[in-house]
């Protein structure tokens, strides 16, 4: 997504781990971007949710973060993380997007029943998107977050 200009990228991928949480997408919306997924933070649901509200008490947020698709230490599956989440902060909308493949390659990961569970919820949409590099669909990720 860094390839949007938006990011104060001049299009680049940033080489750094630690980057800024917050990017202004508009003058109406702004971006809080989670680079860990709260199952590697060993995070509850609780304190997940809690991170996200405190970084995004005013104006209009996108929020992105990665999750694992299964339950891993103190948090649920994507499904019912995405469940919690949507009862916590009452989206317009929730976007899961599964990159294939994940970070640890495997390019054979089925989404069919964790979509068919996460369409199931009101107003969550899913998509799936080549993730063999890193440029290729950049600007898809950066445009998923383009709705007022």
């Amino acid at each position: 997504m860094f390839r949007d200009k938006r990011f104060g990228t001049n299009g680049r991928i940033p080489k750094q781990s630690k980057l800024p949480a917050a990017y202004t997408l508009s003058h109406e919306r702004s971006l809080y971007l989670r680079l860990t997924s709260p199952h590697e933070y060993d995070e509850t649901p609780e304190e997940f949710f809690e991170k996200i509200r405190l970084s995004t008490l005013s104006g209009r947020w996108a929020v992105a973060s990665p999750l694992q698709p299964n339950a891993r230490n103190k948090m649920p599956d994507v499904v019912e993380t995405v469940r919690l989440f949507i009862r916590t902060f009452g989206p317009e909308r929730v976007r899961v997007c599964f990159l294939v493949p994940n970070q640890a390659g495997d390019g054979k990961l089925s989404t069919h029943a964790l979509l068919d569970s996460l369409w199931k919820l009101s107003g969550v949409e899913c998509i799936s998107l080549d993730a063999r590099t890193k440029t290729r669909n950049g600007l898809v990720y950066a445009d998923f977050f383009d709705y007022t």
